[in-house]
């Protein structure tokens, strides 16, 4: 038995007694509980990635697994793949492989996750409940809410960098999410500009301002921040207006009736 071997038989056992009896340090290894663990590796275990026909074969798909959510669960040095290869007694070139093996896997997976709710679906309904709990009647067909969550860059890029500048002085991507509020399940999701772009801008190239007539119809809107468009569909606060001039109505009295 090889020394790797040897490593990777310790790193399988400690993850399963982890997982069984400390999870929550399963999940400072791997970022997850010991579920999502194995129902992401369910989903991903067929994938033809993982089989190949040369003499050397692959590791185990769970410690490509565990390599992976280890290297993307963590930032600045800790991300480096010497620091992955270890953690789990395997080379450089293991937790790269790994890395990109299981990113192509979970990539594949993205149609039969990320679709948008249907109007009719449960995920609606207790959408709707819980807006209703949490507000006011009138508003329960607000079933969804969007936000910009920037991701920060380890280091200034080389090219066009200030564009990457965002309002809170860092060097950024922009995210926009559209979340449904009683489980924080992702519905839609726009990933790429530059952390300089606006909110609204950024908003516009996402599924749901383009489709919004078909995701949402008539009687549903999605609450978002005052950065955001104020549409039929997108329900965003009132501004504060400037000088001493109070506005006449308040949002509840605008849509009470």
């Amino acid at each position: 038995m090889t020394r790797q071997t040897v490593t990777l038989t310790i790193v399988l056992h400690l993850l399963k007694h982890f997982a069984d009896h400390c999870p929550h340090l399963f999940c400072q290894r791997v970022r997850v509980n010991p579920d999502i663990f194995d129902d992401i590796l369910d989903q991903i275990s067929d994938h033809p990635i993982f089989f190949n026909q040369s003499h050397n074969r692959q590791l185990p798909i769970a410690i490509q697994l565990a390599n992976f959510l280890n290297h993307a669960g963590y930032y600045e040095n800790a991300i480096s793949p010497e620091y992955v290869a270890q953690w789990a007694g395997v080379s450089v070139g293991s937790v790269i492989n790994c890395t990109n093996r299981v990113m192509v896997a979970i990539l594949d997976q993205h149609d039969t996750f990320m679709q948008f709710p249907v109007l009719d679906s449960e995920d609606v309904k207790i959408a709707c409940a819980y807006t209703q709990k949490h507000s006011c009647p009138k508003w329960h067909n607000g079933i969804l809410a969007a936000d910009e969550s920037a991701f920060r860059l380890h280091a200034k890029p080389t090219l066009h960098s200030e564009t990457f500048y965002d309002r809170k002085s860092n060097y950024s991507l922009n995210c926009q999410l559209v979340i449904l509020p009683h489980n924080l399940l992702i519905a839609d999701y726009g990933l790429g500009l530059p952390g300089s772009v606006h909110d609204a801008y950024a908003f516009q190239h996402t599924q749901t301002p383009r489709e919004h007539a078909e995701l949402l119809g008539d009687q549903h809107w999605i609450w978002a921040d005052s950065a955001y468009p104020f549409e039929p569909w997108c329900v965003v606060p009132f501004k504060k207006p400037r000088g001493k001039r109070k506005l006449s109505l308040t949002l509840f009295e605008l849509y009470k009736d």
